[in-house]
């Protein structure tokens, strides 16, 4: 791409571009068919929080996106996510369940590998 004189005109065109792609790992992270990982993927997660081991965040946006999708899932209360570990913390309804294959397919739908489920 040809640099524009006008800096602000480039910024924005590379910002669009940029955001068009996947960031750099989203590319790299592998992507599982949604369900495979986990055992007893239907059975309700009873208790009020999980914590999710995501392999492949390495930057705000696929953070964003993961928080994003693990919001839609109804049950899902609040979402906190360390990019510095791969942990996202959940916060879960106790009257709407939630269940390990919904999990992993919000997540399979952000573009990341849901690689464990821990409840505390």
């Amino acid at each position: 791409m040809k640099r524009s004189s006008n800096p602000v005109a480039w910024f924005v065109s590379m910002t669009v571009l940029m955001s068009l792609g996947a960031c750099a790992s989203g590319g790299v992270a592998e992507r599982v068919t949604p369900g495979a990982l986990l055992v007893a993927d239907d059975v309700p997660i009873t208790a009020a929080s999980a914590t999710l081991v995501v392999h492949g965040m390495s930057c705000p946006l696929c953070a964003n996106n993961v928080d994003k999708q693990l919001l839609d899932v109804a049950g899902v209360t609040e979402v906190l996510v360390d990019m510095g570990t791969g942990e996202v913390t959940l916060n879960l309804a106790p009257d709407v369940p939630v269940t390990r294959r919904q999990l992993v397919e919000a997540v399979d739908r952000s573009g990341f590998t849901l690689a464990e489920v821990r409840v505390q």
